[in-house]
């Protein structure tokens, strides 16, 4: 008894010291600093790239993952297991080697560049490369999130919708969209959220483009600890609302 009570205690110590020591950190030194007028004006721009970036992203996340989602759930083919790995596989995959590949694919000299560079069309190291990395990393949390609420959609109400004359469209539209709402939204937040906090892809194939974490990066790097702090405290706030309404979403689904 002794021993779990000191395991439990352990564990919340060092959920403390790792977790909310940190966010406390910021939140002191944010508030003490002097936040000046070029910490603020500088702090525009990176934002606005950042949102509108990882909005374009999480279109196109939404526009491929709600598909591929259905597929995996409701059709049967061949390597179905494999690709569902292979879509799963940036969550784990380092960032490096994300940004690697993409320079890889679609770099100068890449699988997709080099044939694009021939009609003079650059990829990396522009606003298409920040969107191109934001949606790798992202496309998962779409296809997790869609895939699991259309997992809980009761089988019997499919069959009795198709015996019913509906077709696989109406199906999807009446029937499958409205019950697996919950779950589109979830995945819209989660993958905008992983969009506007992508740093490590990015930084490899942005080039002159600095996003809100690039720009947190070389304001830390450079000693502008102002600027590093407001922009943390921007990105840790919007991480905090978005899993917040995740949560509600969820309390609302059960």
């Amino acid at each position: 008894m002794n021993f779990f009570r000191i395991f439990i205690i352990t564990g919340i110590v060092f959920a403390i010291l790792i977790l909310i020591l940190p966010l406390i950190a910021l939140l002191l030194n944010t508030v003490t600093s002097e936040i000046h007028l070029e910490a603020l004006m500088a702090s525009w721009k990176p934002l606005g790239i950042s949102l509108l970036t990882s909005t374009i992203a999480t279109l196109i996340v939404f526009t491929v993952g709600v598909p591929v989602a259905y597929l995996f759930v409701f059709k049967a083919f061949p390597f179905r297991d494999v690709l569902d790995t292979l879509v799963n596989l940036p969550l784990v995959l380092p960032p490096s080697v994300a940004g690697y590949l993409l320079l890889l694919t679609f770099g100068r000299y890449g699988l997709v560049g080099r044939p694009l560079s021939v009609f003079g069309i650059e990829i990396m190291f522009s606003l298409p490369a920040v969107i191109l990395a934001q949606t790798f990393v992202s496309l998962p949390f779409m296809v997790r999130s869609f895939k699991t609420a259309l997992e809980e959609i009761p089988g019997e109400l499919l069959e009795v919708s198709k015996i019913t004359g509906a077709n696989e469209y109406d199906i999807f539209i009446m029937i499958i969209l409205p019950l697996a709402r919950e779950g589109i939204i979830s995945g819209v937040l989660l993958s905008f959220a992983r969009a506007m906090g992508e740093f490590g892809a990015t930084m490899m194939v942005a080039g002159l483009f600095e996003t809100l974490p690039i720009s947190i990066y070389n304001n830390a790097m450079a000693g502008d600890r102002e600027a590093a702090n407001l922009q943390s405290l921007v990105l840790v706030g919007f991480s905090l609302i978005t899993l917040m309404l995740i949560k509600k979403l969820m309390e609302r689904r059960d």
